[in-house]
């Protein structure tokens, strides 16, 4: 084994890329490098590689992977609306994938339109002026006048999603989304109205006024099976080699496993310990899955990619006042200011403080929305599982 060349590989390394710092390296027979074990800090990852792993909707319908029972239903639901006339609700977890199902469902009716509703609305104007354009209605002043929407050739199928948006949890808040209610009622004979809402809304507008209710056709997304998941990120890694490396936390069987074995044993072991770490995180939540793998890229160099698991940093034990802020954004998917003002009824600063706390510690960001006076605050997903175990044990909500 020549030393020297080892030594010079690795002072080349680190003399050209400052920030990372090999510790050692496993050499096999042919002392070609087959893994490296630590990696003390992230290095910049390339934007051509980080693009493959970006948060957004698919919008071609063939890439979406694990929701053909989902589509499936969906089909039934539309079957069953031409006998029935129920409108349909999807209710699903902050990134599994609502968005990109529904780009999906065009395939059982083409002619749909899609209102995204990424803002809060809180009035009936607001809310007449999304719909008439979807209903393709301009001359629409009033929720009255949408239930008696003119006579269309052939079927017509709106997709309202986030549907929580058009409530505000405190006294009188509940008006807009019970008007909206009755549209749908009033017109389900002409319309298929497809809904979306996030679980912890759902959950929530049950207990208080009966939501689910209003709608006998009701369709849970359910966790994206590991398998599934293992596909698209080595989908989303093809033209990469990717070498796992050696967590944080290890337990003394894998390292006499490691010990034991040669460099092709030592990457599956490796493999198989970090796609575990990866799965009891994301829960089959395709979007944290996503954000935990982009989290564990340590270092991307000539088409070869360095893997070492995300360790989540504990959050420590949150107060009252800061749950009670987390619980209201889970149920309304986002919240500006001073909406947390009108729910909490704190103070407007108080309310402030908290919001910058809690960026501080990044479990939540703010995002300002195109036509918005002021950001909205939304939970970040890499800490979204601690934050529901808070609120669950803490605050005795069902929500997990």
């Amino acid at each position: 084994m020549n030393f020297k060349n080892i030594f010079y590989q690795i002072k080349d390394v680190v003399i050209r890329y400052g920030k990372l710092t090999y510790e050692f390296l496993l050499l096999d027979e042919k002392e070609e490098q087959s893994t490296v074990e630590e990696v003390q800090e992230q290095a910049a990852i390339p934007e051509v590689y980080l693009q493959r792993f970006r948060l957004h909707p698919l919008q071609d319908t063939k890439q979406l992977e694990g929701r053909d029972e989902e589509i499936a239903m969906m089909q039934r639901a539309y079957e069953n609306w031409k006998i029935t006339r129920s409108p349909l609700l999807i209710v699903g977890e902050f990134g599994a994938g609502m968005t990109s199902l529904l780009n999906a469902s065009s395939a059982i009716y083409p002619h749909a339109k899609i209102l995204e509703n990424k803002t809060n609305i809180s009035n009936d104007e607001e809310l007449v002026n999304e719909l008439k354009r979807g209903l393709n209605y301009p001359e629409a002043r009033t929720l009255k006048d949408l239930e008696t929407l003119p006579k269309h050739e052939g079927e017509q199928v709106i997709i309202f999603e986030n549907i929580e948006r058009l409530f505000l949890r405190k006294i009188h808040g509940f008006h807009l989304l019970e008007d909206f209610l009755l549209l749908v009622h009033a017109t389900k004979k002409d319309i298929f109205w497809v809904a979306t809402i996030n679980q912890y809304s759902y959950y929530y507008l049950n207990q208080v006024i009966g939501f689910g209710a209003n709608f006998l056709s009701v369709i849970r997304l359910q966790p994206i099976k590991k398998e599934l998941i293992e596909g698209v990120i080595e989908e989303r890694n093809k033209g990469y080699e990717c070498v796992f490396l050696k967590p944080d936390t290890t337990s003394g069987i894998l390292n006499q496993q490691l010990k034991n074995s040669d460099a092709f044993a030592k990457q599956q072991l490796l493999r198989e310990v970090f796609f575990n770490k990866l799965h009891a995180f994301a829960g089959g939540n395709i979007s944290q899955a996503m954000l935990f793998w982009k989290r564990s890229l340590a270092y991307v160099r000539d088409k070869r990619v360095y893997i070492k698991a995300y360790e989540p940093k504990p959050i420590g034990q949150l107060t009252l006042e800061e749950l009670f802020v987390l619980e209201a954004i889970l149920q309304h998917t986002s919240l500006s200011n001073n909406e947390l003002y009108a729910i909490l009824r704190n103070s407007n600063k108080g309310s402030k403080l908290i919001l910058e706390k809690l960026m501080e510690n990044n479990l939540l960001y703010a995002k300002t929305y195109e036509g918005s006076l002021e950001p909205e605050y939304q939970i970040n997903l890499l800490y979204l599982n601690a934050i529901k175990a808070q609120i669950h044990s803490r605050l005795n909500r069902n929500i997990l």
